[in-house]
């Protein structure tokens, strides 16, 4: 690759200019024609955002390779980068970034340099604990044993009387009121009949009093920490230039999804002021879903800045058909373009049978089979063996057995959304370890299953009123080796469930957990807590998840820990793995199903003139709807070559009960193939 000069002095914080020999070679290093992002004409919007280094707003549209994009510029600045104690900062709500990197360039040396000091990758709220909150409480003699918001509000409702209780539930308030707004442990506005709860009030203070004797005991809320965090820069605002030097490149994906609170945070940091940061967000503002409910959405900072916004608007995911489905759903139609797929099917088909299967209720559990047939049908024994395949909803936790089809499990009796996120936090030890064991199995690495086995640990530990805690770490089996070295017995114990379920990948079941690994669980947490955890919070971490039915085996034979839902028919099979919309966020599938779920109303129903073409964006219309939309168009643009629907059959009913006509042949004119279940 051609390096480019190297200062002595810190004159720029980054390389000068990035050139068409630098991006071919990060497209070799990606594995990608070296011509990937330059098209003959020169004409590659893609090129213009790996050549800029001034600050700018990306609005990608889906499959346009943001992220591909992304790590090609990092490698690029990476491999060029001259300072030891200065580094990137590249920030998302989740860790696909850092997955990217470490999928793509971890055996490159700009890969491992990326990953270690002076960078950082990560997510915000990582980065917001790792240089400002946490540092804050520890400051101010705060320990932190654990940083789970259910967790910690359930403990905080626990130490209220049963009067206040009493109170608070006949107010509509539960424990979900019980994480602190400011320094001084409030915890904000309370409704309170016809007014707010007075701050001065009993309750209020036993409210407020709960939560500082939690956060004096180190357990500690989610949201909270951009608590600690902005009392830090208020109270020592030079942190801010601090931050500045230590990261003068800042890098945002997804950042559509930012909230107020994480935006506002950042701005602060980053760009406030004299002597901001580069900056260079990527998203797509159609696709901001994770605000979409009961958060306020970035006004401080919203994004893009159409001053300085770069577009990519050709999808290479799809082609125009998938296209053709989706544009109607974002908020603001872009014209989307499908200039995909790459490879096409091996049948030789230029498209394949997009369907939508109408069912009544009593045949919501013929879907999953229905949708394997098409996959079946659809793709070779190669594409099934080597594609991706999933079934989502918008709805995937159980939320009661009403309206159905209400949510994922009504497809699935045995669907667990405990373990169906994208960086999911379970509720039992058990569940740590089939969660690290389906990842370990998607990347054939043992690493996973050995740090969540740590981490169920450490949080059993921490589960013991009284306990001296454990320090926050970034890799929990060295920490818990540490723990453990002045325990041989017990260190071996520890050792030994590794290389059971990390290492061999043995299959937990209910039989050996409750006559063995239990109780030598529960003695390695006692060992790591150094006090006895015979307490309701240990209990129930330590006992067998409750909906049995998701961690059964299958009558097959074949396990269904990992939300895959197995099917065989004439001795061929294809998996289908099944989550939210959510857990699917930024990825890419063969084929995808998009299941009717409800959530105040059934949520691809009320979004019908959508799919029928009646309707496209959202001007004028409300919250809720904007947020279907923003759901399924990012759920409808995770395919590369199968768009299927599942809705009940009642939606396409006229009034003699029988299938609309006119309906049925607008979808059949828009390219959907129907089936009725």
């Amino acid at each position: 690759m051609p390096q480019g000069q190297r200062s002595a002095v810190d004159e720029d914080p980054w390389p000068h200019s990035v050139t068409d020999d630098h991006i071919r070679w990060a497209a070799l290093t990606l594995g990608l024609p070296q011509d990937a992002f330059l098209s003959k004409d020169g004409a590659d919007p893609r090129r213009d955002v790996l050549t800029c280094m001034e600050t700018i707003d990306v609005a990608a549209c889906p499959g346009s390779g943001k992220t591909t994009v992304l790590v090609a510029k990092l490698a690029i600045l990476a491999e060029r980068w001259h300072y030891r104690t200065r580094g990137i900062c590249v920030l998302s709500h989740t860790n696909v970034a850092r997955r990217e990197i470490e999928a793509r360039l971890g055996n490159t040396s700009a890969g491992r340099a990326l990953l270690s000091y002076p960078h950082f990758v990560g997510t915000i709220h990582a980065f917001v604990n790792e240089f400002m909150a946490l540092p804050r409480l520890r400051s101010l003699g705060y320990p932190i044993k654990l940083i789970n918001t259910e967790i910690s509000q359930r403990r905080r409702w626990s130490t209220l009387s049963p009067q206040i209780r009493s109170g608070l539930d006949n107010n509509r308030h539960g424990p979900s009121i019980l994480s602190v707004t400011d320094a001084h442990f409030g915890v904000g506005a309370l409704r309170w009949g016809k007014g707010n709860l007075g701050p001065q009030t009993p309750t209020y203070s036993a409210l407020t009093a709960a939560c500082r004797n939690s956060i004096q005991q180190g357990y500690h809320c989610y949201e909270e920490m951009f608590v600690w965090a902005n009392d830090l820069l208020s109270t020592m605002p030079k942190i801010t230039s601090m931050l500045r030097g230590r990261f003068p490149l800042l890098f945002v994906d997804e950042a559509q999804d930012n909230s107020e609170e994480q935006s506002s945070i950042l701005y602060r940091v980053f760009m406030q002021g004299a002597g901001a940061v580069t900056r260079q967000r990527f998203g797509d503002a159609n696709q901001a879903i994770f605000n979409f409910v009961g958060q306020a959405g970035a006004t401080t900072d919203p994004f893009p800045d159409d001053n300085i916004k770069r577009d990519l608007p050709n999808s290479h995911r799809f082609g125009e058909q998938i296209a053709h489905f989706a544009n109607p759903l974002g908020l603001c139609p872009c014209g989307l373009a499908g200039h995909g797929p790459k490879h096409p099917l091996v049948s030789g088909a230029t498209d394949a049978p997009h369907t939508l299967f109408l069912f009544g209720d009593e045949r919501i559990a013929l879907v999953l089979d229905a949708y394997a047939d098409v996959l079946l049908e659809t793709f070779s024994d190669e594409e099934l063996c080597q594609g991706s395949f999933v079934a989502v909803g918008q709805v995937h936790k159980d939320g009661g057995d009403d309206h159905r089809p209400r949510h994922v499990g009504h497809y699935w009796s045995e669907y667990d959304p405990e373990l169906a996120g994208i960086d999911p936090t379970p509720r039992t030890f058990v569940q740590h370890v089939l969660m690290g064991q389906a990842t370990a199995a998607s990347i054939g690495e043992a690493f996973p299953v050995v740090e969540k086995i740590a981490q169920g640990l450490l949080r059993l530990a921490v589960t013991a009123p009284g306990t001296t805690g454990t320090r926050a770490r970034r890799h929990s089996h060295r920490y818990v080796l540490e723990l453990l070295e002045c325990d041989p017995r017990i260190r071996s114990c520890y050792s030994l469930l590794l290389s059971r379920f990390a290492f061999k990948r043995k299959q937990l079941t209910r039989q050996a957990w409750a006559t063995r690994w239990r109780d030598a669980v529960r003695r390695i947490g006692v060992c790591i807590a150094g006090t006895a955890l015979s307490n309701p919070d240990a209990d129930a971490f330590l006992e067998w998840p409750t909906d049995a039915n998701a961690l059964s085996v299958r009558a097959s034979g074949v396990g269904s820990q990992d939300n895959i839902y197995r099917y065989c028919k004439n001795g061929r099979e294809v998996a289908i793995r099944c989550g939210s919309i959510h857990s699917v966020k930024g990825e890419t599938h063969t084929g995808a199903l998009v299941a009717e779920t409800y959530w105040h109303d059934h949520n691809l129903e009320s979004i019908k003139a959508w799919l029928l073409g009646d309707c496209s964006g959202a001007d004028g219309k409300g919250v809720r709807i904007q947020g279907r939309l923003k759901l399924h168009y990012v759920a409808m643009t995770r395919p590369t070559h199968l768009m299927c629907l599942a809705m009940k059959k009642s939606t396409f009913l006229n009034t003699q009960g029988e299938l609309d006509a006119a309906a049925v042949a607008k979808l059949a004119a828009g390219g959907w193939r129907i089936k009725d279940l």
